[in-house]
C-alpha cells in the first residue's frame, strides 16, 4: 500500500491514490471519491496503470472512504433489518452526502490538484456503496457528473419509487449500472429481487433522459453479490466513465 495515502478528515479515514504522472506535471486530474475504502481501486492499480499507458482512459485520483457504520450511513432513509442480529437501517444517507461535500471534497479540492468541475467528479460504489451512490444522484447532482453502480442495492424498500417520482439533472453526467446474473438466488428475503430491480431502474434511467453515450448497462452472467466481481467491474466502470 505504499503507494496510496492515509489521511483522516474530520473522523474519517480517506486513502488516496494520485495517478502516476501527478508528481511529474502540474496537471489537475478528475477526483473519483470510492465508498467502503480502498479496496476497490487498490486490487486494480496494476490494471489502471496499464490503462494510462495506453491512453485507453483518463488519469484519476482515487479516493477511497472508510465507512463508519456502513449499514446507516449507506441507507437514504430508515427500514428494517432484513436479518435477526442485525440492526434496523437508520438512513443517515444524506447526513454522509453532506459530510463528503462540505468536508471531503472540500479537503481534496483544497489540498490536491482535483478538477472540483461537477462533470470531471466522479463517485463509485459496489452493493450499498452502489445504493448511496444512486442517492446521490438525485440529491448531491450538482457536484457529481459520473456515477458507477456496481451492484447497487435496489432491493432496499423503496428506492424505485422514489427513483420514478423524483427529478435529477442528468445533463453533463454518465453512469455505469452493474448487476451479476446470479445476485439475490437463493434469498428468501427482498434480496432475491436484486436483478429484476437493477433492470427497472436502467429503464427508470431511460425515462429520466439517458442515453445510449452518457448510460451502460452491463449483466455479466454466472456473476453473484461478492466482492472478486465487484473488484472486475470497477475497473470496467471507470475505464468506460473516463475513457479518452
Amino acid at each position: 500500500m505504499e503507494e496510496i495515502i492515509e489521511r483522516t478528515v474530520g473522523g474519517r479515514k480517506l486513502y488516496i491514490y494520485l495517478p502516476p504522472s501527478y508528481h511529474q506535471t502540474d496537471h489537475r486530474y478528475p477526483a473519483v471519491y470510492v465508498h467502503d475504502g480502498h479496496y476497490l481501486f487498490s486490487h486494480n492499480l496494476e490494471r489502471l496503470k496499464e490503462s494510462y499507458f495506453r491512453q485507453e482512459m483518463k488519469e484519476v485520483i482515487f479516493i477511497g472512504m472508510e465507512p463508519i457504520d456502513r449499514l446507516h450511513e449507506y441507507t437514504p432513509w430508515p427500514a428494517e433489518s432484513l436479518t435477526s442480529g442485525f440492526p434496523a437501517f437508520k438512513g443517515e444517507g444524506n447526513r454522509y452526502l453532506q459530510e463528503w461535500k462540505n468536508s471531503i471534497k472540500a479537503y481534496m479540492d483544497s489540498n490536491y490538484r482535483t478538477i472540483p468541475d461537477m462533470k470531471e467528479t466522479g463517485m463509485l460504489g459496489a452493493s450499498l456503496g452502489g445504493l448511496i451512490t444512486l442517492f446521490a444522484l438525485f440529491t448531491t447532482g450538482n457536484k457529481i457528473g459520473r456515477y458507477g453502480l456496481i451492484s447497487p442495492s435496489l432491493w432496499f424498500p423503496d428506492i424505485l419509487k422514489y427513483m420514478e417520482t423524483q427529478d435529477c439533472k442528468i445533463e453533463g453526467k454518465k453512469l455505469y449500472l452493474y448487476v451479476g446474473s446470479e445476485e439475490g438466488k437463493g434469498k428468501t428475503n427482498i434480496q432475491n429481487n436484486m436483478v429484476q430491480a437493477v433492470k427497472n431502474a436502467n429503464d427508470i434511467f431511460k425515462q429520466k433522459g439517458f442515453l445510449q453515450d452518457s448510460l451502460h448497462f452491463e449483466m455479466r452472467l454466472l456473476a453473484n453479490h461478492h466482492r472478486e466481481f465487484f473488484i472486475e467491474q470497477f475497473f470496467e466502470a471507470v475505464r468506460w466513465l473516463y475513457r479518452q
